[in-house]
């Protein structure tokens, strides 16, 4: 009397061979063979995120510091995730981002707005906002391998008062298509 598990085993050999089997296998392996480069690639080092001198300007006068560090924290946070979602091991050496915020607005009042300003209402005060931003992805020798700008406002009042339920609203959904198109130049280089 053979044993039953010995049947169960001839089962799965035969279907394992099995034409369709098959191709799953050859269609994982190429998929694998695709997808190995950019996780088998060196690591990607993202640069403290920069001003340009307009908007730093801005923020001491106008917007508040610590809005500067709100944009910063999003932008950090955006490009680090949508880099990772492309298969980048982030972590120091290799490949260095470099992204500076040119300019940005806010949909809502800011804190320091508010209080310079007694007549703005953070309930009531709307504006178009946006961001506009840049990139250069350097190679582990500093040569620049790619550059990316990226630019989205409001284009008018009545797209705010539909959607900007928060201060940055407009900003942050430029630095999400921003953080893409990052992770669209990074894959493009093959890393």
């Amino acid at each position: 009397m053979e044993p039953a598990y010995e049947a169960g085993y001839v089962d799965t050999l035969l279907l394992l061979w099995s034409p369709s089997m098959r191709l799953r296998l050859l269609l994982a392996s190429l998929a694998f063979t695709a997808l190995a480069p950019a996780a088998l690639a060196g690591p990607v080092t993202l640069a403290p995120v920069s001003f340009s001198a307009g908007f730093q300007t801005s923020l001491d006068e106008d917007i508040g510091v610590r809005e500067g560090e709100i944009l910063r924290e999003a932008v950090t946070e955006a490009v680090s995730q949508a880099l990772a979602r492309r298969g980048a091991d982030l972590g120091p050496g290799g490949i260095v981002v470099e992204i500076s915020i040119i300019d940005a607005d806010p949909n809502r009042p800011t804190m320091q707005q508010l209080v310079h300003r007694p007549g703005l209402d953070y309930g009531r005060s709307l504006s178009v906002g946006g961001a506009e931003l840049s990139a250069v992805i350097r190679g582990a020798d500093g040569a620049v391998i790619s550059e990316v700008t990226h630019r989205r406002y409001n284009t008018d009042i009545q797209d705010v008062a539909l959607g900007a339920s928060t201060t940055w609203s407009e900003a942050r959904r430029a630095i999400r298509q921003f953080a893409a198109k990052v992770a669209d130049a990074y894959a493009a280089t093959g890393n």
